[in-house]
């Protein structure tokens, strides 16, 4: 059964790109007109989105660019050809490489104490 759409469903990314369900966000879930759920997962770096569908469909939004007050619709595409279009690469990659460096070297230099463990007396 699946979530209301207003809920999560993270079960599409998580059976098709494991190893990446770290760098998304659920965004929204979308009805399509024949019923079908798609669920929008936005990565947190590129801000490109995969549609993915219960059963590992992927689609993508597509719209009229000189003609944005009709609406779009939904295209369903080779998962792993978006999947790399949705992961950052080139250029980006490697800002987004640059970035995971400083954020971890931030943390390695941060003054910052850990959280005492939950139930210690310094936790209160």
């Amino acid at each position: 059964m699946l979530p209301p759409p207003d809920e999560p469903n993270w079960q599409p990314l998580l059976d098709f790109a494991p190893a990446h369900i770290d760098d998304f966000m659920w965004m929204f879930a979308v009805e399509l007109e024949d019923g079908r759920r798609l669920d929008a997962y936005k990565h947190w770096w590129s801000r490109r989105y995969l549609h993915l569908s219960p059963n590992g469909r992927a689609f993508v939004y597509e719209y009229l660019e000189d003609d944005l007050d009709r609406p779009g619709w939904y295209r369903e595409a080779n998962p792993l050809w978006l999947l790399q279009l949705v992961l950052p690469s080139g250029d980006l990659l490697r800002s987004y490489h640059d970035f995971l460096g400083q954020a971890q070297r931030a943390r390695q230099d941060s003054n910052l104490r850990p959280l005492p463990p939950e139930g210690s007396a310094l936790s209160s």
